[in-house]
């Protein structure tokens, strides 16, 4: 699932936290409720002409969330483009890969997430 930065809304907090001024929330809700143990939190950068090969996620999920830079990504065989503030979610059992065909480097942040394990 893609997220796309420019089409959430932004939360303007006061004070927050009893603190002073105000902050800027742009609050990714889609990918809120995912439930499980963080096993990568990660800033990567991926340099010219660099690919993560197309794999799947059968115990555990990933978050990318683009921070500069333009990335061709495979999306369960959809292609698609992420550009700075969009984020791909790739839940349990599907497919991804991510791509940098541009002349620099670009950043991402990714976060694999385990799943819970049920007691037998």
């Amino acid at each position: 699932m893609i997220i796309r930065g420019n089409e959430i809304a932004e939360k303007i907090v006061e004070k927050p936290r009893e603190g002073r001024g105000t902050l800027v929330n742009l609050a990714y809700e889609k990918a809120c409720g995912i439930q499980g143990t963080i096993k990568m939190f990660s800033v990567v950068t991926l340099n010219s002409d660099s690919m993560v090969g197309y794999h799947q996620h059968i115990d555990d999920m990933e978050i990318y969330l683009m921070l500069d830079g333009t990335a061709v990504v495979n999306d369960n065989g959809t292609i698609d483009i992420l550009k700075a503030g969009d984020m791909l979610v790739t839940n349990f059992g599907e497919w991804h890969s991510i791509e940098n065909k541009s002349a620099d480097p670009i950043t991402f942040m990714a976060i694999i997430i385990d799943k819970i394990k049920q007691e037998e």
